[in-house]
């Protein structure tokens, strides 16, 4: 009985040991690559017209954009936005919306038919996050491509050809 006690001491020791010695087990960590500026289409637009002619849309409505992300980033979208937009410098959301008064006009070339549309300015970025496991090593938990608006205003309206 007395080997059996001795040799559980020694097996529950060295694992008790090896937690001590890398208290970062646990610990998560995202870091963000890629980035690039890019836009999101909005749910802004005109109706068609065929050129030539000048399109006007002129409406007051609220636009609006998500964010374009896999299941996994959105369950946990609050996080990886606060932390992107402290990481890539301007800040990020899920969403974007804004009432206003909307209103744009361009030309539309003759032979061609097109709308207007309003495009959002996003960021497209690559999150990666990793956690600390036993003994102390890195996993990768996922690597994702996000494209996120920008919170603040700043749309462009162009025109979408047929």
């Amino acid at each position: 009985m007395a080997a059996l006690l001795a040799t559980f001491a020694f097996i529950v020791t060295p694992a008790t040991t090896a937690f001590a010695a890398c208290p970062e087990v646990g610990q998560v960590s995202y870091s963000f690559s890629s980035v690039t500026t890019s836009k999101i289409l909005s749910n802004l637009r005109s109706d068609y017209l065929a050129g030539p002619g000048t399109i006007t849309y002129t409406k007051t409505t609220t636009g609006q954009v998500s964010a374009s992300m896999t299941a996994t980033v959105s369950a946990e979208a609050g996080i990886v936005f606060a932390k992107a937009s402290a990481s890539i410098g301007v800040t990020v959301g899920a969403s974007w919306s804004k009432s206003d008064t909307w209103s744009y006009s361009k030309p539309v070339p003759a032979g061609k038919t097109a709308r207007l549309v309003m495009w959002h300015e996003s960021r497209k970025f690559v999150v990666k996050k990793t956690q600390i496991v036993a003994p102390c090593n890195v996993k990768t938990v996922y690597t994702e491509t996000v494209n996120a608006p920008l919170t603040s205003n700043i749309n462009v309206w162009d025109l979408q050809y047929l």
